[in-house]
């Protein structure tokens, strides 16, 4: 298995140095790539540094596992080694000229007010704006000269002049609020009443609903286990019996055996019996 995956970095790492030189120093790297692929060309140089990468890793796995005393081999890594400095040295000059440029952002602390303790806060009065008197009157009208005599009252104004007494219904007070307020408070509470008392029956009918959907689950998990209750009952009645056929099996294989052993040896006496009988009888005769 290690071999094998020797015998794979070895030839990886010539075609991946190939194809490296192949791609960096051809014409238009790293412009057509990035076109090709509708990337910016950092992207490309990027991808090609990290390929040089893996290649570094697969020549460092490749030489430690070579042998030291072999000449040729040592001869060709090195001239692979001096290959890929060359092409990361390209490849790093060409990212540092496509790399883009990091802007840092405009730090956004500078431009925070400071906080304003509570202390201050409190110690800061809002000044009362001070208009001026002289704007807010409206301009006097230029009036007529009067002559004395008009300045003088009549009897007639005199008595136009006389205040009657105040009628409280003509008054310019505000009608009483409380009024207003008790009326809509006793028409908003009936309302309020009647929502509370819809989510109360809709919440029980939910309840009752729930509580429906539960015994039918609870019916239908005691079927369940009844039925599952009758199937262990049947496989353990057929267990059981299963073992006392075993049982059964077992003895007889037991006694079976025994006899067996009995009549293999028999036999063997009988053989080595009669054996014995052959060779007396030929010594008998080769005797006499």
């Amino acid at each position: 298995m290690q071999s094998e995956k020797l015998l794979h970095d070895r030839i990886n790492l010539a075609r991946l140095v190939r194809r490296l030189e192949k791609t960096v120093f051809g014409e238009g790297w790293p412009d057509d790539t990035a076109s090709a692929s509708c990337l910016p060309p950092w992207v490309a140089t990027r991808g090609t540094l990290q390929k040089v990468k893996h290649a570094r890793k697969l020549l460092q796995n490749v030489e430690s596992n070579e042998d030291a005393d072999n000449s040729s081999s040592a001869r060709r890594y090195d001239e692979l080694r001096r290959t890929l400095d060359r092409l990361e040295r390209i490849v790093s000059e060409a990212d540092m000229r496509y790399a883009p440029k990091v802007a840092r952002p405009e730090p956004i602390l500078p431009s925070l007010p400071p906080p304003v303790s509570v202390a201050d806060a409190s110690l800061v009065e809002p000044t009362p704006k001070i208009e001026d008197p002289s704007m807010t009157l409206l301009p006097a009208e230029p009036a007529p000269a009067m002559s004395t005599q008009d300045l003088l009252l009549t009897p007639s104004d005199a008595e136009a002049f006389t205040r009657g007494p105040i009628n409280p219904s003509e008054s310019l007070l505000p009608p009483s609020i409380p009024s207003t307020a008790e009326k809509s408070t006793s028409q908003a509470t009936p309302a309020f009443l009647q929502n509370s008392a819809a989510l109360h029956e809709e919440l029980s009918a939910q309840l009752a609903q729930m509580a429906t959907q539960l015994k039918r689950n609870a019916v239908h998990f005691a079927d369940a286990l009844e039925k599952d209750k009758t199937v262990v009952q049947e496989t353990q009645e057929k267990l059981e019996l299963n073992h006392d056929v075993m049982s059964k099996e077992r003895v007889r294989l037991r006694d079976h055996r025994s006899k067996s052993w009995g009549t293999t040896w028999i036999t063997i006496l009988s053989i080595v019996v009669v054996l014995i009988g052959f060779l007396l009888t030929f010594f008998v005769i080769r005797i006499t």
